[in-house]
């Protein structure tokens, strides 16, 4: 067989696995990129995952998403990723059962089976580059879990040995062999393993995106690279990063990936001339390549920095300095103005997705600019991520500005819409449908509204008693109910 399994021949599902379409998986690539970036990390995985349905070649797609997904799990835990991500895998064939996998092990990255799991979906997706990329990680899994059986690193031999990757099938070999020095038909196996593996020079021949990292052998180097991959970086690895990126773009200043890397090590290290090159980077790319991605970064740089000095100006005034307190709506309401103009860039670059409208007009809702808010909600409410919070948002804009029938009726959807009418969401929903309710029902003089009104006030104070004021709503609910039954 091929040493790449990536030929012409048809998988035992029927699929074409050459059959990939680059140009659609690079939309989806750049734009997760640019989300990643943000740090809205379920997003960026959902877009790798995307991406990858369309080109599971990719390695790098594959390295970014891992990032992504070790990036979501710091910071959340105990919850994992949105409904709409987990969909995100459901390619067909051993594709959709790759990318599930993928998803899986990258959620835990730490789990063995999972790894082996997910190399071994790798090569019957005859990926070979994702697949030599996950049997290595794989093979660290392996070696750092100290309960696990045999059977975890026979698989991943087999599945090495399916696609050539004789150095890695021989390391997996011994570790199976550690684990039962008593299989002799095994320790054969890896006898004759380990010869291939001699006869071939240590692996793959320079095929695909990487030539299988080309066998790297400069240590220092591979070790300058897994840091550049980990989230956390001590002071000395950010500056030996960014002088490796500076020089690399200094070689070659039109290269996209090298005006990516030059920026991210930059921001990375964080000093003020550095966000101010990043920024300046990110233009002169975008304006030299039109990819707005730059752009978007670019904007994500200033609103960084307006970011900080907006928290230092709140921090200093909810200290007591007078002056800062002065400052500070005028400072807020610039971040907001700045906020807005981003937003509506990326609403015009990314026209069909949500995401862009659901943030620009969430910003038009915090600004009490609700006639420009309605819109762009009713439009991002059509995607189910976004669907709950935006009928909210639509709701309370329709009766801030005097239609109380139709906050009514999109506050009463967003409720159906939201699994969980108890949490902070759920709470809000049910206090901005008491509100609507309770001003239809004193305008009206409706006995029907302001009943609802009180039991749902009554619901909220039962839950939460101290929740916003929903003592004197509950308060003021009883009393039109009983002003209207005497009426």
């Amino acid at each position: 067989m091929a040493l790449f399994g990536k030929g012409n021949k048809k998988n035992d599902e029927g699929e074409a696995p050459d059959g990939w379409q680059p140009d659609k998986a690079r939309t989806f690539f750049e734009h997760a990129r640019a989300t990643q970036d943000t740090g809205n990390y379920d997003y960026a995985m959902q877009l790798w995952l995307r991406g990858m349905a369309f080109d599971g070649t990719s390695v790098t797609a594959l390295e970014h998403f891992t990032t992504a997904a070790l990036s979501f799990t710091a910071e959340n835990p105990k919850k994992g990723p949105s409904k709409e991500t987990k969909q995100a895998t459901a390619a067909k064939g051993n594709v959709g059962k790759y990318l599930d996998a993928v998803l899986a092990w990258a959620l835990k990255p730490a789990d063995a089976l999972l790894a082996v799991r997910a190399a071994e979906a790798a090569t019957l997706a005859e990926l070979g580059e994702p697949a030599y990329w996950l049997g290595e990680r794989a093979l660290r899994a392996i070696a750092n879990d100290p309960k696990l059986k045999k059977d975890a690193p026979v698989k991943l031999l087999n599945a090495m040995s399916s696609i050539g990757a004789h150095d890695l099938a021989v390391r997996a070999g011994e570790a199976a062999i550690r684990l039962d020095p008593s299989d002799g038909k095994l320790a054969a196996e890896v006898r004759n393993l380990s010869a291939q593996a001699t006869m071939s020079s240590g692996g793959f021949e320079e095929r695909g995106e990487g030539g299988f990292r080309r066998n790297v052998k400069d240590a220092d180097k591979q070790a300058l690279l897994e840091a550049g991959d980990a989230i956390s970086k001590t002071d000395e690895t950010k500056e030996k990063l960014l002088e490796v990126a500076k020089a690399d773009y200094e070689s070659r200043p039109d290269d996209i990936p090298a005006t990516k890397t030059l920026i991210k090590r930059l921001l990375e290290r964080g000093r003020p001339d550095d966000e101010r090159l990043a920024y300046k980077l990110a233009m002169k790319a975008f304006e030299r390549h039109s990819q707005f991605t730059f752009r978007q970064q670019a904007g994500e740089i200033q609103l960084r920095v307006a970011r900080r000095q907006l928290v230092t100006i709140r921090q200093k005034a909810e200290a007591g300095d007078a002056d800062a307190k002065n400052k500070l709506p005028k400072a807020e309401a610039k971040f907001r103005d700045l906020e807005i103009q981003e937003y509506k860039a990326r609403v015009d670059a990314f026209p069909t997705d949500s995401g862009p409208k659901y943030e620009l007009a969430r910003r038009y809702y915090e600004a009490e600019d609700y006639n420009l808010a309605i819109p762009l909600l009713q439009k991002s409410q059509a995607d189910n991520k976004y669907r709950a919070r935006s009928l909210s948002m639509l709701g309370e804009s329709f009766g801030k500005i005097g239609l109380v029938d139709p906050a009514i009726d999109t506050l009463r959807q967003a409720l159906a819409s939201h699994t969980d009418d108890r949490d902070e969401l759920g709470l809000k929903l049910r206090y901005a449908l008491m509100d609507a309710l309770f001003r239809k029902a004193d305008s009206e003089s409706s006995l029907e509204e302001a009943q609802e009104a009180e039991r749902i006030a009554s619901g909220i104070a039962m839950q939460q008693f101290d929740y916003a004021d929903i003592q004197q709503r509950y308060t003021d609910a009883k009393a039109l109910v009983t002003r209207l039954k005497a009426s």
